[in-house]
């Protein structure tokens, strides 16, 4: 058999946006900090722009070798700044937005002295993709590194050069900032009252709903924050929300707490449920909750955490309209079905909650909004065909996350939410909300006291067991983002076209 030579090609000029060579060098050379030859290799091997450009600069680097792998190194910046290196403006922005240009008398002596013994031992400086994380954490890393062997740590630092690279790639290509305003949070909460109540809700439903979408909005839940407020605003004047409801306890067996929402908002029926199932939890070491009869269009974390403030554990589902495909088909008869989770802790709860969609609804809303493409895999579109833009989704059907595992578990929260709590399924509530996006149906929410069923400490193990994840790099424990926003008293940025049509609602001038 004769030798068979193995040729890779790539794409060739021709087919590439007309860009220059020089051009191509202006945009693309800092991504590597300040290593240029990065881009002016990609591009003499026809490299294009488009979405595999990240991937092809990654491979210019890997096939460069190791005396070319320790130049890129040392062209990086030490952490927050030290040792006399200037920081590129990305740099700077990017040790900004971790908080490094704000460290402590000990924090910057710590980075000082790490900094020093790091590049003496490997001879480049420690280098870590720091967007998203505190300087707590980023400490942390730079102690564990230090120790590593010096194969180890090259391989290392190339991986977080490369991450650095493709942040700052994506940045370049994301679709402009859309523009938002400051507003102090009492103000917001105000304007969102005045704008139910010139919707005809009372003062009791009005605080209630106002509070929850406040609450996500500071969370940094946009979707589920203010951005609700038109569509709740239509729904009780369409008559889908009962804005004067008066939720009410039904006799149930013990076990349960059972409650009728009126048609009211789930966030004014849960000031009746809530203390009512957080009592029941704690006299028997478990109950559960079926809530009937109301309209859920909020995030669904604020009543778990609510709970494990009464040191409960507990989980929350609800089903609400056809939005999802089951796996296989391509008629929407399942909602976008979430489910939340919390676990009492000393500093916070762990809280979560997700859809069993592959992404929330109002994300997806937001997106087409805000003009955006979506990753394939979200959802297909009137003619069940895979699709990315948001728009032909919202007409169409959205998938289940995980192909038929997330569709198991959305069949799941229906059987639950709609049928043992005895509500509407998704596809009944359809017709009650004639296009309003406003579904009646059920809530169900199971709440356990850990110290009656684990026994004394068991408290105490939930947290020792986060805090060992925790330990892990990379992992991050739910909620704890929220926790830390919301030791934050300042004002929450809106969307500027979203403020103007609160303003409006609420009678004001903006």
């Amino acid at each position: 058999m004769p030798d068979i030579a193995i040729v890779v090609t790539s794409t060739t000029h021709k087919d590439a946006p007309t860009v220059n060579r020089e051009t191509f060098v202006a945009r693309y050379g800092a991504l590597y900090e300040e290593s240029p030859w990065v881009a002016k290799r990609a591009y003499d091997g026809g490299a294009v722009e488009g979405d595999e450009l990240a991937q092809t600069l990654r491979t210019v680097v890997e096939r460069a070798g190791e005396a070319a792998h320790l130049e890129l190194l040392r062209a990086h910046p030490d952490l927050a700044g030290k040792l006399e290196v200037t920081l590129t403006q990305a740099s700077a922005a990017e040790q900004t937005g971790a908080g490094l240009n704000q460290c402590s008398p000990d924090e910057f002596e710590e980075f000082q002295r790490l900094n020093t013994a790091y590049k003496e031992r490997f001879g480049f400086p420690f280098i870590m993709a720091v967007s998203g994380f505190d300087r707590q954490t980023i400490l942390h890393r730079f102690r564990e590194r230090i120790t590593n062997p010096r194969d180890d740590e090259l391989r290392t630092a190339l991986s977080e050069v490369h991450k650095i690279a493709g942040l700052r790639l994506a940045a370049m290509t994301a679709h402009p900032a859309v523009p938002r305003v400051p507003i102090a949070r009492d103000t917001l909460y105000d304007l969102v009252v005045a704008a139910l109540q010139n919707a005809g809700a009372d003062a009791e439903n009005a605080s209630a709903i106002a509070q929850n979408m406040c609450a996500a909005e500071a969370a940094g839940s946009e979707s589920h924050g203010v951005f609700r407020l038109p569509g709740t605003i239509n729904g009780i004047e369409r008559g889908k929300i009962n804005a004067q409801a008066r939720p009410r306890l039904i006799d149930g067996p013990k076990a349960a707490v059972i409650v009728d929402g009126d048609y009211g908002s789930a966030t004014t029926a849960y000031r009746v449920a809530l203390p009512a199932l957080a009592q029941r939890a704690q006299d028997q070491g478990a109950a559960v909750l079926c809530l009937r009869n109301v309209v859920h269009f909020a995030a669904m974390w604020p009543e778990v955490e609510w709970l494990a403030g009464h040191r409960l554990v507990s989980l929350a589902m609800t089903a609400n309209l056809p939005y999802v495909a089951p796996h296989g088909g391509r008629k929407a008869m399942f909602g976008t079905n979430p489910i939340a989770f919390a676990v009492p802790r000393p500093d916070g709860p762990m809280a979560f909650d997700f859809a069993t969609s592959a992404m929330a609804r109002g994300d997806i809303m937001i997106a087409a909004r805000d003009g955006r493409q979506l990753p394939l895999g979200i959802g297909v579109d009137r003619n069940g065909a895979p699709t990315s833009d948001p728009g032909s989704i919202l007409d169409g059907a959205q998938l289940a996350f995980g192909d038929h595992k997330g569709s198991l578990i959305a069949l799941m929260v229906e059987l639950i939410a709609a049928g043992v709590v005895g509500d509407l399924f998704s596809d009944e509530a359809d017709e009650f909300a004639q296009d309003t996006g406003m579904p009646r149906g059920g809530v169900f929410i199971l709440s356990l006291d850990p110290e009656q069923l684990g026994g004394a400490g068991a408290l105490a193990r939930l947290d020792a067991y986060l805090t060992r994840l925790a330990e892990d790099d990379g992992v991050r424990i739910p909620g704890a983002q929220r926790i830390r926003r919301r030791k934050d008293t300042g004002p929450l940025m809106v969307q500027s076209a979203l403020l103007e049509t609160i303003n409006s609602l609420a009678g004001k001038k903006s």
